[in-house]
């Protein structure tokens, strides 16, 4: 169940990937991804918790629902710190020189935002431009790092799948 769940996860994360290869990167394919994602993570969630609090001892069952909770919020922090890291790297990288002055040309590459105070700072067709190669190099990073989310996650799936005991059932005993 968790190998699966976090297969749907990964899906979401793919589908802004896919949907920007096939030139389709509109609110369907967000809502899409959005919902593998909310399913795969809400299962995936459910039974690692119902994993983890089941094989603990009753006595522990405390303890264990904190690490649980901890390794939760750790893992999403840094999950998107991560993630975000990555696709700051490659906006960067994906941005072609442009012909500006450079502290106009580096506040650009600083961030999206930057980009379109600079955009609209410079005006004219020339920001357009800029804000254009901006929005082109920012989407495309996006995809990347989220494809390499979905590679991360469907690797921690297949770890989870092969960890977890296929004769394994959390209902028994009962605490």
């Amino acid at each position: 169940m968790l190998g699966c769940a976090m297969g749907v996860a990964a899906l979401g994360m793919a589908v802004p990937w896919l949907a920007d290869l096939a030139g389709r990167l509109d609110y369907a394919a967000v809502a899409v991804a959005l919902a593998c994602l909310g399913i795969g993570f809400g299962i995936a969630a459910t039974a690692a918790s119902v994993a983890l609090l089941a094989s603990s001892p009753q006595e522990e069952a405390g303890g264990a629902a904190a690490v649980e909770e901890i390794s939760y919020e750790l893992g999403g922090a840094m999950g998107v710190a991560a993630i975000g890291s990555l696709a700051g790297v490659l906006y960067r990288n994906a941005l072609p020189a442009l012909d500006l002055p450079a502290p106009l040309s580096a506040r650009l590459r600083d961030s999206i935002g930057e980009a379109a105070v600079v955009s609209g700072e410079i005006g004219g067709p020339a920001g357009a431009h800029a804000m254009h190669e901006a929005t082109r190099a920012f989407t495309a990073a996006l995809g990347w790092s989220f494809l390499a989310a979905a590679i991360t996650l469907l690797l921690s799936g297949l770890i989870g799948h092969h960890l977890i005991p296929k004769n394994y059932k959390p209902t028994e005993p009962p605490h």
